[in-house]
């Protein structure tokens, strides 16, 4: 016994009151304070980049969702957008509705004066003159139009 007494002698002491149990600290000219102030001043520094990340990562989020947004709404060519397209719409409607009153307008005065030489020539009982104009008509697109007025007319006159 008194050899392993010898084994155990030098590597410790087990005592609760020994130097090497009760050690204290040594906080001269404040240099734990110094590193707690740093320590500190290296969380702020951490905290402010995390804030930065975290608004990029949102704005990165944001613009990633509004391309997918708009890859998804804009299937198609947009002629219509914006001042200029609806612009142009207006004056392509506008000249529309100007041609469209034209050729109306056209229509009603050729279609007033065939009914007028449609009752001239009816009234004038001409067989000639009729069958001059039925031949003048004839294997033309108005042929149908041109029998329908003066053949109206002379029943009319009748």
């Amino acid at each position: 016994m008194a050899s392993m007494l010898l084994l155990f002698s030098g590597c410790m002491d087990i005592s609760p009151l020994s130097p090497e149990m009760d050690q204290r600290i040594n906080n001269q000219d404040g240099q734990i304070d110094d590193i707690r102030n740093n320590q500190n001043g290296v969380m702020a520094e951490i905290g402010k980049l995390q804030n930065k990340l975290d608004i990029q990562a949102r704005d990165i989020g944001n613009l990633q969702s509004g391309l997918v947004n708009m890859s998804n709404q804009n299937s198609g060519v947009q002629i219509l957008q914006g001042d200029g397209g609806l612009v142009t719409a207006f004056a392509l409607a506008t000249i529309a509705m100007l041609l469209i009153f034209h050729y109306r307008s056209k229509y009603k005065k050729s279609n007033q004066a065939a009914t007028l030489l449609a009752q001239q020539v009816a009234m004038f009982e001409d067989v000639n003159l009729e069958n001059e104009i039925f031949s003048a008509a004839m294997n033309t697109p108005v042929e149908e139009e041109v029998y329908h007025l003066i053949t109206n007319h002379q029943r009319l006159r009748k």
